[in-house]
């Protein structure tokens, strides 16, 4: 997923960047390489196979996991066809996660079984088939991947391709990550076409900049991109991002007084503030209301504009922790501000009335809820005394006491640490978490910064999480027959508390639901872990 809205953003503030496929033919450019992140294609086989269903073009097949395997083969092989590469293919699905990506992971499905649960329009037929069946572990993946392997492996004559890799759910690591980390190893100056839904490619791209200059990121063309761009080309065929290109447009809008290419780098961190798929988003920074060109207002001011002072150090890619404290102690100085202006944004929505009497007034309300339910917000009030204790009493149920606030606050460095370290090089610790919803003030942050010198989180040596561990932590209890039979006892009988069939959501902050965060218990991953090694033998 990556940063809320930042693809769309990048598209609407950088709209040079993007090519169609015309454009490479005309320039007679050709693709040595291409990567594929494809998990999202199972997702938009299964909602284009619902789709034809509810339209009446075909009939629920009776083998549905047939034929979303057979359709996300298809789609592969129209890509293929469109990129046409001539030495490298690397087909890649998400392995078992870092727990970081699992505690995402979790709380998606467990909103997405809620949304379920509580449809208003009982005459859309769906398939019985239920999306959590695309994790690591499910008999799916396992299918998927057989026959994945036997179409592609081995078959570089057929696709006119000198080398074909394929990572499947068996392969730990997320699909993206495995990718960049064999771009990393197989460093080229070739022309590399790059697959996938998620922001996060753009980030990952950029980083790895300097293993391939020629890096083009794409995805079909949704109808919001269709909006906003004026290229002419066919309906279905797939835009690009010239990452490069994206690269000078960022460079000049930070119009740094010191200007290296190393910025680039800074600003990928500079992001990290604005939320990703393992640390949430400020309230008082938001990328919808201006949040990234404050951001850069601020970098500039007291990093920027001095000579070789950098968060990412460019003779070691060492966190400078003493400048990024210089950053956040700026920032921590308008916050208060900050976080008016977003109230501001958000009491617009306070006039306008949300019709209820239709299925889609209904479903447009759960969307919005967020901005139409607000009495956390109210609660926080930082327009009155006294809002700092109420925002940690409300957001994260605890007494605004010194030692909790520092807890928080050094669980989030490491989540900077973490993360930065996750996007540039493999995980450094694969049991690591950010433990809270929300982030902490930066004024807090301010009262812990680390050194230099400060270790922030040992790099561990750990193996990942077996993926029964996964699917345990992932599913609700609705999705446990996803789980082998013995595994699934096991977890009713002993862990049944840990997975609620009702919950509350905090959406402070949130524009959409889908954006809220389910509060649901903590699981003891490392003792389900234990067990689950030990049954499965």
């Amino acid at each position: 997923m990556g940063i809320p809205s930042y693809f769309s953003y990048v598209i609407k503030n950088y709209s040079n960047i993007i090519k169609n496929l015309q454009y490479f033919k005309n320039n007679n450019v050709n693709f040595n390489s291409l990567y594929m992140d494809c998990n999202s294609i199972i997702y938009d086989s299964v909602h284009m196979l619902e789709k034809t269903i509810n339209s009446g073009e075909i009939e629920l097949p009776k083998d549905f996991e047939s034929f979303i395997i057979s359709t996300v083969i298809d789609k592969i092989k129209i890509y293929i066809d469109f990129i046409k590469p001539s030495e490298t293919l690397f087909i890649a699905f998400d392995g078992v996660a870092p727990f970081a990506k699992m505690e995402q992971q979790r709380t998606r499905r467990y909103k997405s079984w809620f949304i379920s649960k509580n449809s208003f329009d009982n005459k859309i037929k769906k398939s019985s088939w239920n999306t959590a069946s695309i994790t690591p572990g499910t008999q799916f993946m396992e299918k998927l991947s057989k026959i994945i392997n036997k179409e592609f492996k081995n078959k570089g004559k057929k696709y006119n391709v000198k080398n074909i890799i394929i990572s499947c759910s068996d392969e730990k690591g997320e699909g993206e990550h495995k990718m960049y980390h064999y771009m990393r190893n197989n460093k080229s100056n070739e022309n590399i076409a790059i697959y996938g839904l998620d922001a996060d490619l753009i980030m990952l791209s950029i980083l790895h900049l300097k293993y391939s200059n020629n890096i083009y990121v794409f995805r079909e063309t949704p109808e919001y991109f269709k909006n906003l761009i004026s290229l002419e080309s066919p309906p279905n065929e797939p835009h690009f991002l010239d990452i490069e290109k994206l690269s000078h447009s960022i460079l000049s809008e930070m119009n740094c007084k010191y200007f290296t290419k190393n910025r680039i780098v800074d600003y990928v961190f500079i992001c990290f503030f604005l939320g990703n798929d393992f640390l949430p988003h400020f309230p008082a920074m938001n990328i919808r209301t201006h949040g990234i060109t404050a951001l850069l207002d601020i970098y500039r001011n007291c990093i920027g504009n001095f000579e070789n002072k950098y968060f990412i150090n460019p003779d070691n890619d060492k966190i400078e922790w003493n400048n990024v404290g210089t950053f956040i102690k700026q920032i921590a100085k308008g916050e208060r501000q900050f976080l008016l202006n977003e109230y501001n944004v958000r009491n617009k929505f306070n006039n306008y009335t949300f019709k209820e009497s239709s299925v889609e007034d209904k479903e447009n309300i759960l969307l919005n809820a967020p901005v139409i339910f607000r009495s956390d917000e109210k609660y926080i009030c930082p327009q009155e005394p006294y809002w700092e204790e109420r925002y940690y009493k409300c957001l994260f149920g605890i007494e605004p006491k010194y030692n909790n606030i520092e807890k928080i606050c050094r669980n989030y460095f490491e989540g900077l640490e973490w993360v930065y370290n996750y996007y540039t090089g493999d995980c450094i610790d694969w049991k690591w978490k950010y433990n809270y919803c929300y982030p902490p003030l930066f004024n807090d942050l301010c009262k812990f910064l680390p050194n230099n010198n400060d270790i922030i989180l040992e790099v561990k040596k750990e193996t990942s999480i077996c993926s029964y561990t996964q699917l345990c932590y992932v599913l609700p209890k609705a999705y446990h027959y996803l789980l082998p039979g013995n595994i699934q006892k096991y977890i009713n009988e002993n862990y049944k508390d840990f997975y609620p069939e009702s919950y509350e959501f905090k959406w402070a902050f949130c524009r959409y639901f889908w954006e809220a965060h389910p509060v649901l218990p903590k699981i003891p991953i490392d003792e389900i872990e234990f067990y689950v090694k030990k049954i499965d033998k």
